[in-house]
C-alpha cells in the first residue's frame, strides 16, 4: 500500500528539479510562514504612518523620544546613523544621500506638521577663512613672538578646523595683544548679484552671489525671486564654487536671461544658533605650531584684547582640531563603528571620523581602494566594503591605524545593488552576479545551494532593496515592472519564499528589531497586523511512483479554530479598515473619479479605500495534480479524510495548498484504509 506524508514544510530550492527536491520542500511557496515547520499564513502589514512627500518612499527612519514617535521619510536613497555620543538625549542623528551630509536631532527634525525631517544642519563645522590681525602695544617687558588662530564652535560643542594663522608678530610679554579682523558666522543665505547662461559651457549657469563663504561643490542651495531667468528659481546642487569671484556653477539648460534680483538659501544651513569662537595662541616656551586655548568669545565678536600671561595660557587645552575637516559634500553611506568612529565613502575612497566626533574627518584617515565603492557596512568591529569588483574589509581600533587593517578578499564578487545590502550578526550580505554573498568570518556565496547563477539572475538582483530581520534576508525586487518580495533564511534547509507584496523601501529598526516596509506611499510594520492573514500558496515536489497508481484518499491536518487573540485582532483590523474607509468617504477623498488628480495611481476601478480583512480565518483549498493536469480540487473545512477521484493511474503527482489556516501535515494513500496505516 503506497502512502506518502508531507510534514515539516519548507521553502524552495530553485536550483533543483521539481522531482529532486526533498519531500517537504516546495516548487511554489508564496506568502508562507514556514519557520516552525508548519504551513502558516503571514500576517498582513500594519500601516503606521503616511508621510506626505509627493513621491514613493525610498528611505525611512523612526524617531522616538519620551514616548513620542515620529517617522522621517525621503524619496532618495538615504543612510541614517544614530549619534554614538554618550547621553544622546536630543536623539541626534546623521544622514547622507539627501544632498550634502547632514545632522539633526528629534526637536529639529520633527518641528511643525511635516513632512519630516523638517529641519537639519550641514554635518561638520566650516572653518573661518580670514587670518586674525595682531597689534601688540603698551608693554615694557621682554620681546617675544606670537601667532593666533581661532575656531568656530556650535551650540552642540562641535569645533571647526582653525582659521589661517596670524602673522608671527613680535611684542612685549606684558603688551595688550589686540586681535582683530576675525570672521563672523558663515552665511546661510544671501542675494543673487548676477547670472549668465551657458557659462563656462552649454548646460550650465554661472551665478554670482553676495558671498560663497562656507559653500562647497555638491551642496544644495535654493534660489528664489530671480527675475528674467526664472528657470533658476528652484533647488540645485552646486557643480563648483569659486571663492575668488564669489561665483557658483549650477547645471541648468535655459534660454532665459537674468534681469535682476533673487536670493539664495542653503538647504542644510550651518549650525550658527548660539555659535561661539575659541581663540588659541602660541607660547614662547612651546613649539611655534602648538596653539593653546585662550578664551571663548561670541561668534559675532571680531576683536579681542589678550592680556593673559604665558603661565596661565599654558594650562589651557592644546588646539585639538588642527586637522579636522568637514566630511566631503559628496560623501554617502554613513555608518558608525562600535568604537564611535563614523565612516562614509565617495568614489573609491573610504572616510573615517575622529572617534565619537562624527563632525570631524581628518584627511589623513582616508583610504583608497582600486575599485569604486558601491556600499559599506559594519559587522562586529569590522567595516566591510562592497565594490564594483571585489569586496574588502577594514579592521582597527583607532582611525589613524586602520590603514593597516584593510584586507582585499581577492574574489570577484561585485555588489549589484547598494540598497540590496543588509547587515547580519555573522556578516554583511549583498547581491552579486553569482548569488547572495556574505562578507564575514567565513565569506561565501551563501545561496549556491539554492540557486544556479542563471536562476539567481532571473530575480534581477540589480533591483534588490533589502534588510535583515531575525537573521533573515528580506528583499524586494522588480521584474518586467512587476514587484515582489522574497525571504532567505540560511538557518533552514530550504528557505527561499516569495511574497506577493510590492515595496519601495525596507528598513529594520535597530532599536526594536521590527521590520518596516513602504508601499503605496505609506509605512507599514511588516506582519504587524495579526488580524489580517495573507493567503498563501504552497506546491509540493513532484512525487514519482513506479508503477503508476491511483491515490484514492487524502487527509489534511489543519487548525481551523481561531484563538481569542486572533479573533480580537481580526475584529480590530476589520473595524479599523471600515473606520478608515468611512473617513475617506466623509472627506470625499476616495480618489475614485475618472477626472481625479490621482487617476493612474490605482488599478482600473480602484480607489484609495483600504481592503477590509475578513473576521474569520477558515480558507483552505486542496488541489491534486497528475501528469501536470489538475485532477481534483476541494475546499477543505476540517481535518477529516476525504476521497480522491478514481478512474486513472499516474506515476507522478503534485499537491497544492492555498488558504489562510495553519497546516501541520498532508497524507495521501491509495485507499482510506491506507490512511489509517500512515
Amino acid at each position: 500500500m503506497r502512502v506518502f506524508r508531507i510534514a515539516g514544510f519548507s521553502g524552495l530550492v530553485p536550483r533543483l528539479a521539481k522531482q529532486l527536491i526533498a519531500h517537504n520542500q516546495a516548487q511554489v511557496a508564496t506568502n508562507c510562514d514556514l519557520t516552525s515547520g508548519d504551513l502558516r499564513p503571514r500576517n498582513g502589514p500594519k500601516a503606521v504612518f503616511s508621510p506626505v512627500i509627493g513621491n514613493d518612499i525610498v528611505s525611512m527612519f523612526r524617531m522616538e523620544k519620551d514616548g513620542n514617535e515620529k517617522w522621517l521619510a525621503w524619496d532618495r536613497d538615504v543612510d541614517v546613523a544614530r549619534s554614538p555620543v554618550a547621553g544622546n538625549k536630543p536623539r541626534r542623528f546623521y544622514y547622507t544621500g539627501d544632498g550634502e551630509p547632514r545632522v539633526s536631532d528629534y526637536a529639529t527634525a520633527t518641528a511643525g506638521d511635516g513632512p519630516y525631517p523638517s529641519g537639519c544642519y550641514v554635518l561638520g563645522v566650516t572653518a573661518p577663512v580670514t587670518a586674525p590681525a595682531l597689534t601688540p602695544s603698551g608693554g615694557v617687558g621682554a620681546i617675544i613672538t606670537r601667532a593666533y588662530v581661532y575656531t568656530f564652535v556650535t551650540q552642540w560643542g562641535e569645533e571647526s578646523k582653525p582659521s589661517p594663522a596670524s602673522a608671527v608678530t613680535s611684542g612685549k610679554t606684558d603688551d595688550n595683544w589686540a586681535v582683530s579682523g576675525m570672521d563672523t558666522v558663515p552665511p546661510n543665505d544671501g542675494t543673487v548679484i548676477a547670472a549668465a547662461r551657458d557659462t563656462p559651457s552649454a548646460g550650465y549657469v554661472e551665478v554670482k552671489l553676495s558671498s560663497v563663504t562656507g559653500l562647497r561643490a555638491h551642496e544644495e542651495i535654493t534660489f528664489v525671486a530671480v527675475a528674467g531667468m526664472t528657470d533658476l528659481n528652484g533647488t540645485f546642487a552646486l557643480a563648483s564654487v569659486n571663492p575668488a569671484t564669489d561665483k557658483v556653477l549650477v547645471r541648468l539648460a535655459t534660454l532665459q536671461a537674468y534681469t535682476g534680483g533673487g536670493t539664495w538659501k542653503r538647504r542644510a544651513p550651518h549650525n550658527t544658533n548660539g555659535m561661539t569662537k575659541r581663540l588659541y595662541r602660541t607660547l614662547t616656551t612651546s613649539s611655534a605650531t602648538e596653539y593653546h586655548y585662550v578664551v571663548t568669545i561670541g561668534a559675532s565678536t571680531t576683536t579681542y584684547n589678550d592680556t593673559a600671561n604665558d603661565e596661565d595660557v599654558a594650562l589651557g587645552e592644546v588646539l585639538p582640531s588642527a586637522a579636522w575637516e568637514m566630511p566631503p559634500a559628496g560623501m554617502k553611506g554613513i555608518v558608525i563603528l562600535p568604537n564611535g568612529i563614523a565612516a562614509g565613502f565617495e568614489g573609491n575612497e573610504v572616510y573615517f571620523s575622529e572617534p565619537f566626533k562624527p563632525y570631524a574627518w581628518p584627511p589623513a584617515y582616508r583610504q583608497t581602494y582600486d575599485q569604486d565603492i558601491v556600499a559599506i557596512g559594519v559587522t562586529g568591529t569590522t567595516l566591510a566594503g562592497m565594490t564594483q569588483g571585489g569586496p574588502f574589509t577594514i579592521t582597527g581600533v583607532e582611525p589613524v591605524t586602520m590603514g593597516g587593517g584593510m584586507e582585499k578578499l581577492g574574489v570577484a564578487w561585485p555588489c549589484m545593488a547598494k540598497r540590496g545590502v543588509a547587515s547580519f550578526a555573522f556578516g554583511m550580505g549583498y547581491p552579486a552576479p553569482q548569488g547572495m554573498v556574505i562578507i564575514g568570518a567565513n565569506s561565501d556565496i551563501v545561496t549556491k545551494d539554492l540557486f544556479t547563477q542563471k536562476e539567481w539572475s532571473q530575480l534581477n538582483p540589480g533591483s534588490f532593496i533589502a534588510a535583515s530581520a531575525d537573521n533573515r534576508y528580506y528583499a524586494g525586487y522588480t521584474i518586467d515592472d512587476s514587484s515582489l518580495m522574497f525571504v532567505i533564511d540560511k538557518a533552514e534547509s530550504a528557505s527561499f519564499i516569495r511574497i506577493n507584496q510590492r515595496i519601495t523601501a525596507i528598513w529594520t529598526d535597530p532599536a526594536t528589531g521590527k521590520l518596516y516596509v513602504a508601499a503605496d506611499r505609506k509605512i507599514h510594520e511588516w506582519e504587524g497586523d495579526a488580524g489580517t492573514k495573507l493567503s498563501y500558496e504552497w506546491k509540493s515536489k513532484k512525487f514519482i511512483t513506479s508503477p503508476p497508481l491511483n491515490y484514492g484518499a487524502a487527509k489534511i491536518d489543519a487548525d481551523f479554530a481561531m484563538t481569542e487573540a486572533e479573533s480580537a485582532a481580526a475584529q480590530a483590523a476589520n473595524d479599523a479598515a471600515l473606520g478608515a474607509n468611512q473617513a475617506l468617504v466623509n472627506a470625499g477623498m476616495m480618489n475614485d473619479g475618472v477626472a481625479d488628480s490621482c487617476v493612474g495611481e490605482y488599478e482600473i476601478g480602484g480607489d484609495a479605500m483600504e481592503h477590509v480583512p475578513p473576521l474569520i480565518i477558515d480558507s483552505l483549498q486542496f488541489q491534486l495534480w497528475a501528469n501536470g493536469v489538475l485532477k481534483f480540487t476541494r475546499q477543505v473545512e476540517n481535518s477529516r479524510a476525504f476521497r480522491l477521484p478514481a478512474g486513472y493511474k499516474t506515476d507522478n503527482v503534485e499537491v497544492v495548498l492555498s488558504g489562510n489556516v495553519k497546516v501541520t501535515g498532508v497524507i495521501l494513500a491509495e485507499t482510506m484504509e491506507g490512511l489509517k496505516q500512515a
